[in-house]
């Protein structure tokens, strides 16, 4: 019988971060990503509303909103020191 030995681990990441990104670049793509996972979740407690397990969504969903309004927050910062220089 032989012994079923798993793949090793990759070593090419799924994805990649140019390390070349400017900062505020980098926040502005995370709140759109933070975005679209809000109305993603958003959308699925609008649709199965009642149902168990929503509030936990809800969770998910405030901590993404949060989230956003932190980013933005700090790119405002970040654009509102830029022009003082």
């Amino acid at each position: 019988m032989k012994k079923i030995v798993p793949d090793p681990p990759r070593l090419t990441p799924y994805f990649s971060i140019h390390s070349d990104m400017p900062p505020p670049d980098a926040l502005a793509h995370a709140s759109e990503l933070l975005r679209g996972v809000a109305e993603t979740i958003d959308e699925h407690c609008r649709t199965h509303s009642g149902e168990y397990g929503l509030s936990m969504l809800g969770n998910a969903a405030h901590a993404c909103e949060t989230s956003r309004a932190l980013i933005e927050h700090a790119l405002t910062g970040l654009h509102k020191a830029k022009a003082e220089v």
